[in-house]
């Protein structure tokens, strides 16, 4: 019995954990639209032709930022120059 109940919650688990990893992935964030919403500021509008992410840092024409984490429909990063953290909603 106690086996059968950890082998469940091991899957609700790994349920749980595959999609949280995929909407916080490099590639995720930088296929959606992102538009400013509060904080730190480093584009109104953040689309793929205008910001590139390397080892989760976004370099974008206005500065660069470090993802903290995404939402999927909420990304949060932090000013690397102002330590101040920023809000950006999907817009795709």
């Amino acid at each position: 019995m106690k086996k059968r109940v950890f082998k469940i919650l091991l899957i609700i688990g790994a349920l749980l954990v595959i999609p949280i990893t995929y909407i916080n992935s490099s590639s995720f964030i930088e296929n959606q639209e992102w538009k400013y919403i509060d904080g730190a500021h480093i584009g109104d509008w953040l689309t793929k032709t205008n910001f590139d992410i390397e080892d989760r840092i976004i370099h974008s024409y206005h500065g660069k930022a470090k993802i903290v984490f995404s939402f999927g429909f909420r990304l949060i990063i932090r000013d690397i120059r102002t330590n101040q953290t920023g809000f950006y909603t999907n817009k795709k």
